[in-house]
């Protein structure tokens, strides 16, 4: 998870005519190191929309970044669009008190993530350390996080088969599914370069300290879940999506589980990662925490061509080992309603 720093922020905007504030909510975040604040991007914002913005909310927060996506997540099912959501009266509330309380997690937990993230560069001794009861408390909590994330991705998986094959079959074009071109990439072949040219290969090769780490949760494979009772929120949507694709619900119906679904799943991701910096934090430098993860950190040293130093001193001979894939096209499903609006 990324720590950078930043600011949150809500801003609303007036209708021309009456003045009166719209429904239509922009979640965003500037960081820390742009030196900007959500006043200079609401005037950033402001040009070009013929409607007068306002800043509803701003909070300064760590991993300001993650929480934004985070938000985006949780409040798919009210996205028309980019980063602003339809947050009508009172569900504006309810949305800034959810981004508060997350802000105050990461504070709260900040000193866990912050040390893990050290620790990831720390080899480890290959010793393992009996745990707290905390720690203990934290590992079959993240155990029933993961076996509920299953479950989000195998119904995912299953909305996402049925929203394909209605557009497949529909006359026009669906909303609810959309297909993104993904624009070339320029690639470098090493071993064609190498094979061809040996000598200059060795003077560009460099060694290249890193640390492989390896985080493993003890007992996961055997574990089981009480969903029904645990996560009451999945269990209900679980239902509703078995009970709509027995029926043969509208797409629409589908694509409305679907949003749901991704909110679940935002939730459930960021307790994960919030679960697992406080375990790889309390493992410290030890290889693991006895029944209850492993975290395994080795130092390794490897070979790499530096590519960079070769294309500025010989550019022509790295055009020449160069290659560019075409575009090409995926099909995924819409993340916002805004179809809905049109």
């Amino acid at each position: 998870m990324k720590l950078t720093p930043g600011e949150l922020y809500f801003i609303g905007e007036d209708d021309p005519i009456d003045g009166t504030r719209t429904s239509f909510v922009k979640v965003g975040i500037v960081r820390e190191s742009e030196s900007r604040t959500a006043e200079k991007r609401l005037n950033e914002h402001q040009t070009g929309n013929p409607r007068q913005l306002r800043l509803l909310h701003a909070e300064e927060a760590p991993a300001v970044e993650r929480i934004e996506t985070l938000l985006q997540a949780e409040f798919a099912p009210c996205r028309i669009g980019g980063e602003w959501f339809y947050l009508p009266g009172a569900e504006l509330d309810g949305a800034v008190e959810r981004a508060d309380a997350h802000m105050d997690e990461a504070r709260t937990i900040l000193p866990a993530l912050s040390a893990a993230e050290d620790l990831k560069t720390t080899q480890s001794n290959g010793q393992s350390l009996t745990p707290d009861s905390t720690t203990v408390d934290r590992h079959r909590r993240l155990l029933d996080v993961r076996k509920q994330q299953d479950e989000a991705k195998r119904l995912k998986a299953q909305l996402t088969k049925a929203l394909l094959e209605e557009a497949s079959s529909a006359d026009g074009d669906s909303p609810y599914v959309r297909t993104e071109i993904r624009a070339p990439r320029a690639t470098f072949d090493s071993d064609a370069f190498t094979l061809a040219h040996p000598d200059l290969a060795r003077r560009y090769t460099e060694d290249k300290h890193t640390v492989r780490k390896r985080f493993g949760l003890t007992g996961l494979q055997d574990h089981e879940s009480d969903i029904r009772n645990d996560n009451p929120a999945l269990f209900a949507h679980r239902t509703a999506v078995v009970e709509s694709l027995e029926v043969g619900n509208t797409a629409s119906e589908l694509h409305r589980l679907y949003l749901q679904l991704l909110a679940l799943r935002g939730l459930l991701d960021w307790e994960q990662e919030l679960l697992e910096a406080a375990l790889q934090a309390a493992c410290m430098e030890y290889e693991e925490v006895a029944g209850v993860c492993t975290w395994k950190r080795e130092s390794v040293t490897k070979q790499v061509l530096n590519v960079p130093a070769l294309k500025a001193d010989l550019p022509d001979l790295h055009e020449e080992f160069s290659n560019t894939t075409s575009a090409s096209s995926a099909v995924v499903i819409a993340k916002d309603l805004g179809y809905r609006f049109s």
